[in-house]
């Protein structure tokens, strides 16, 4: 575990910080960014992400967009949706973190994650 590498995508800094510490604090590596491009941009240029915990509303891309990007161009990495309210179309509730959530609740959904075929 000590070795797997996160990216938390979000445009509000105070959660993209607490949850980078979090998940340090829980043995991960872990870098941060506040939009689609940027995280696209890390994404094409480390490819060693295992996991992108990404907001849903994020300014000009959102959440759901830089998903399907990465399920395009990165297939083994794993995404999970932050999110206060579900979107309509069909989502796989399973890779969704209902917002708010506590500190406890991300590192369980993200060892979930990795647990997952």
């Amino acid at each position: 575990m000590k070795n797997r590498r996160i990216l938390v995508v979000d445009d509000e800094e105070a959660i993209r910080d607490t949850c980078k510490r979090a998940l340090e604090w829980a043995g991960y590596r872990v870098d941060v960014c506040q939009n689609v491009q940027e995280a696209l941009e890390l994404l094409d240029k480390e490819e060693d992400y295992e996991l992108v915990l990404t907001d849903l509303n994020l300014p000009g891309l959102n959440g759901l967009e830089l998903i399907s990007e990465i399920k395009k161009k990165h297939p083994r990495c794993k995404t999970l949706l932050m999110t206060g309210t579900l979107p309509e179309n069909n989502i796989d509730t399973r890779n969704c973190l209902r917002k708010p959530f506590g500190l406890t609740e991300l590192v369980l959904k993200i060892k979930e994650c990795f647990s997952s075929p």
